[in-house]
């Protein structure tokens, strides 16, 4: 990967990462299946490729910034800001799975364990590549660059969830969601310039939504809402981002 940085290919860089995580964690969940671990043994066989992933990911960060600031990483302030009005309507976002479809009171408590360790590799490893060092290498192509480039890369990596023999309306809406939810991420922090908020709604939402009941008769109607939710989020986004760019162009 360095070396290909050096030689001046920031997009096939950043690509390099995404293919890379996405071939770990399937390799990972190939060896578990084919050794026949069951749901939590293929979970855990993911969380470790994370967790590798999540190390690797750190070292290069910290060698590149060791305070991090470059890759998103800031302080949360104290005191209430308009920052704030960013991140509130990811609450809204990570709890309408479960408010929709109820909590799985069956799980057992080494299950629930194993759910929370390995979306809070998940959350921290993908921003930190897709919010962070993507955003950081191709900081030179501009705002608008990165943000489509990022959101069609997102979407397109978790594709695979979708293919699963689905029908072809459910398969849509998952693509949808997944390139919607990217760029609504990728909105959040070119405009609140931090990634610890995003990292805490990764995690949450993923949590959130492998604790609850599954429900494939509504599915399809959790999935619309979301997306619908997803759209109107980052219209909003793109307002704010537009209007900041125009008051700075004035101001010039």
């Amino acid at each position: 990967m360095k070396n290909t940085a050096a030689k001046g290919h920031p997009v096939i860089y950043s690509l390099l990462w995404g293919v890379v995580l996405t071939l770990a964690v399937s390799i990972a969940s190939a060896v578990a299946t084919i050794q026949e671990f069951g749901d939590m043994g293929i979970r855990n066989a993911q969380a470790c490729a994370f967790l590798v992933m999540a190390i690797i990911v750190t070292v290069y960060m910290k060698r590149k910034d060791s305070s991090l600031l470059s890759f998103g990483f800031r302080k949360l302030e104290a005191k209430p800001s308009r920052a704030v009005l960013f991140y509130i309507p990811l609450l809204i976002l990570a709890v309408a799975q479960p408010l929709m479809n109820g909590i799985n009171l069956e799980l057992t408590a080494p299950e629930v364990i194993s759910i929370v360790i390995m979306t809070l590799l998940v959350g921290y490893t993908e921003e930190s590549i897709f919010r962070g060092i993507i955003r950081h290498n191709l900081r030179f192509k501009g705002p608008l660059f990165y943000i489509v480039f990022s959101s069609l890369f997102f979407g397109i990596l978790h594709m695979a969830n979708a293919l699963g023999g689905n029908d072809l309306i459910h398969t849509l809406l998952q693509v949808i969601n997944a390139l919607l939810l990217g760029c609504v991420l990728a909105l959040l922090i070119e405009a609140g310039h931090n990634i610890i908020p995003l990292i805490a709604f990764h995690f949450l939402y993923d949590a959130l939504a492998m604790v609850s009941n599954e429900n494939l008769e509504q599915e399809v109607l959790i999935v619309s809402v979301l997306n619908i939710l997803y759209l109107i989020y980052g219209i909003y986004l793109l307002m704010v981002l537009t209007r900041r760019h125009r008051n700075h162009t004035l101001t010039m």
